[in-house]
C-alpha cells in the first residue's frame, strides 16, 4: 500500500487529481481503515474545490488516526480557503495540541492569521514556523508577502531570497520579488524576477501585468502592450488589464480605442472616471495614472 500512497502523492504534486481519485478510491476498496489514504483522497478534492468531498475524507482519516496533526492541517486549511475561519483555527488548535512543536501546523495558522487581516500574529507563527523549520518554502514565501504590504520591501526580498534558495522554479515568488524591487526603484532587478517568472510559467497573468507596468514606466509601449495582451488572453474580464490594454493604446495613438476600453470599465463601475480611484483601486504608479487620466477627460468632455 505504500507504494500506492507514493503515486497517489506524485499524481497530486503534478496535478493529475482525477487519476489520484481513482487510484485512492481502489486502494480504498481494498483497505478501508488506512487512514492515510482518506487524507490524500481528501487533499486531491480540496485541489478540485471539491469541499464536500473533501471534508468527508478528512473526518474520516481523522476517526481512523485521530492524534495525527497533518489531518487537522489539511481540513484547517480547507475551512480557512472557505472563510471558516473558526473551523480552522479550531482545527489548527487541535493540531497544535498533538504536537506543540508542529511546524506546518504554526506557517498554516500563520496563513489564517493573514487572511483574517492580523498581521501581528500572522507574523509570530511564521516566526515560530521558521524557527522550528526553515525549509518551509510556503512560510518565507508568506512571510515575505505581509512585509511587502506593510512596504518593509528588504525584509521581504530577504524571505524570497531564502525561499528561491528552497525552490529555484517558484515563478510566483520572482514575480513578488520583482515587484518588491519596483518598489526600491530598482527596476532592473526587477525586470529579471519578471522575465525569470514568465521564463517558468509563461501564460501567468499577475506576472505579465506586472513587467507591462514596468514596460510603460520605461516607456517602451509595444513591449507592455504585447504584454497586457497576453494576459488579457487569460483573463479577458480584468479590469486591470482593460486598463492596461487602454493606456497602452491612449499613448500609441489609438484613441478611440482606448476611450472605447476606458467605457467599458466605466459601465462596470463609474468610479473608474475618477483617477484616484484608479490609482488606488489598480494600484498604478503616477506614469499609468496619468495616462488615464487623460483618457477620462476625453470622455467627460
Amino acid at each position: 500500500m505504500s507504494d500506492t500512497l507514493e503515486q497517489a502523492k506524485a499524481l497530486i504534486e503534478e496535478e493529475r487529481y482525477e487519476e489520484a481519485i481513482q487510484l485512492l478510491d481502489a486502494a480504498i476498496e481494498q483497505d478501508s481503515a488506512n487512514a492515510e489514504l482518506w487524507h490524500q483522497r481528501g487533499i486531491a478534492h480540496y485541489e478540485q474545490d471539491d469541499f464536500r468531498n473533501a471534508l468527508r475524507d478528512f473526518n474520516r482519516a481523522i476517526r481512523l488516526k485521530p492524534n495525527e496533526p497533518r489531518y487537522y492541517i489539511s481540513r484547517g486549511r480547507m475551512h480557512s480557503y472557505r472563510g471558516d475561519f473558526q473551523e480552522a483555527a479550531s482545527d489548527l488548535k487541535r493540531a497544535l495540541k498533538f504536537d506543540p512543536n508542529c511546524a506546518a501546523a504554526y506557517a498554516e495558522r500563520g496563513d489564517l492569521y493573514a487572511r483574517r487581516g492580523d498581521t501581528k500574529n500572522a507574523l509570530a507563527d511564521y516566526d515560530r514556523a521558521l524557527e522550528l523549520d526553515d525549509t518551509l518554502v510556503e512560510a518565507w514565501y508568506s512571510r515575505g508577502i505581509l512585509y511587502s504590504d506593510k512596504n518593509d520591501h528588504f525584509k521581504a526580498i530577504a524571505d524570497y531570497d531564502r525561499a528561491l534558495a528552497l525552490d529555484p522554479d517558484y515563478a510566483d515568488i520572482y514575480t513578488s520579488r520583482g515587484a518588491a524591487w519596483y518598489f526600491e526603484n530598482d527596476h532592473e532587478k526587477a525586470m529579471a524576477d519578471f522575465n525569470r517568472a514568465i521564463e517558468l510559467d509563461p501564460d501567468d497573468p499577475r506576472a505579465l501585468n506586472n513587467r507591462g507596468v514596468l514596460h510603460f514606466v520605461q516607456a517602451n509601449y509595444a513591449a507592455s502592450m504585447a504584454d497586457y495582451a497576453r494576459a488579457f488572453e487569460k483573463l479577458p474580464n480584468e479590469p486591470l488589464l482593460i486598463g492596461g490594454i487602454a493606456i497602452n493604446a491612449h499613448v500609441m495613438g489609438e484613441v478611440e480605442r482606448a476611450k472605447e476600453l476606458w467605457a467599458s470599465l466605466v459601465k462596470i463601475d463609474r468610479r473608474y472616471l475618477d483617477p484616484s480611484f484608479v490609482e488606488q483601486n489598480l494600484l498604478w504608479p503616477k506614469e499609468l495614472v496619468a495616462e488615464a487620466s487623460k483618457i477620462i477627460q476625453s470622455l467627460r468632455s
